[in-house]
């Protein structure tokens, strides 16, 4: 996607508009529709005790795993629209409409797009012995050895797993297992003993391995480089073209929430990232604050609806649950 503060300049210096509160002073728990350890709960929690002092409330983090992310959507969807049950999802609410065999609710209709909190793309790394110094060299040898890969993602419906699918095919390396993983945790200990030969995570859990020398950054999912990963170029920069997808993470209500919360919490997750301990950490880890309005997460959500089931479409992939 293309990479926009649009949210950072919402708000005055103060902290939240003095104004009649929609919301009241119950707890708001964030779902987060993962296993604890991964990108969303990271975050989710990251954002949680500020968001608390904003709300005027405790805001709790709940993570409710499993279908692919649909769990912890659906407990979203049947919530009251009180503004008390956020999701904070990613691409896999984009993903699931079209590679699962049934959902149990509509999209578009059950869900309302609150805000597109960040924006981050995904390294690709490969174990150090696989001797990949970069992955146009890696694909060579590959193709010229004859080598079988395993490739392990965050799920079999994941934004991971697809592009790396997408990314093979379009190398023509056929002799490739695709080996899905219940979220980054799972996946990072899966690469670390050698189970899996490459995978793409968000930069600050592959950090560590980069560093170590054990894992090998080989290219960016996102559109440009990250200053974190100095001289690791894109997928598009090493011939891959248009294949560009970097990781979101935005939050979502229930469909029929009344306006003044949706605004109201909007205005909240906003100040929270233009907090400068949010911003800071952010940056470090490669990704891009945004917390853009509802309307444009809707028309965004909209484009990235299209987008996956293009890919999906030409991957001929579904996964059985």
């Amino acid at each position: 996607m293309r990479r926009r503060d649009l949210g950072l300049g919402l708000l005055s210096t103060a902290l939240l508009p003095a104004a009649a509160h929609a919301l009241d002073r119950a707890p708001v728990r964030l779902v987060v529709p993962y296993v604890p350890g991964g990108g969303n709960d990271i975050y989710a929690r990251l954002y949680a005790e500020p968001l608390s002092g904003f709300l005027k409330c405790p805001v709790v983090v709940e993570n409710r795993s499993g279908a692919s992310g649909n769990i912890g959507a659906e407990v979203v969807v049947h919530a009251a629209p009180d503004g008390h049950t956020l999701l904070y999802g990613s691409s896999s609410v984009a993903i699931n409409p079209f590679i699962l065999p049934q959902m149990p609710f509509d999209t578009e209709r059950d869900l309302l797009p609150l805000s597109l909190m960040i924006s981050q793309p995904l390294v690709l790394v490969v174990r150090a012995d696989q001797k990949a110094k970069d992955l146009t060299g890696y694909l060579d040898r590959v193709r010229r050895e004859k080598v079988p890969v395993n490739f392990g993602s965050q799920g079999a419906g994941s934004s991971s797993a697809l592009i790396l699918a997408k990314l093979f095919k379009q190398a023509a390396i056929a002799d490739v297992t695709h080996v899905p993983y219940r979220g980054a945790g799972q996946l990072l200990q899966a690469i670390v003993a050698g189970d899996v030969q490459v995978a793409l995570m968000i930069w600050p859990v592959v950090k560590p391995f980069v560093e170590s020398g054990q894992l090998v950054a080989v290219a960016i999912s996102g559109a440009q480089p990250i200053e974190q990963a100095p001289g690791v170029p894109t997928l598009d920069g090493v011939g891959f073209h248009g294949l560009i997808a970097d990781q979101w993470h935005g939050f979502f209500l229930p469909s029929k929430t009344p306006p003044a919360i949706v605004n109201e919490l909007h205005e909240a997750l906003a100040a929270t990232v233009r907090l400068p301990q949010i911003a800071e950490r952010l940056k470090a880890d490669g990704a891009t604050a945004v917390a853009d309005s509802p309307e444009h997460f809707a028309a965004y959500f909209a484009q990235e609806l299209k987008r996956w089931k293009g890919i999906v479409d030409d991957l001929g992939v579904q996964v059985k649950e």
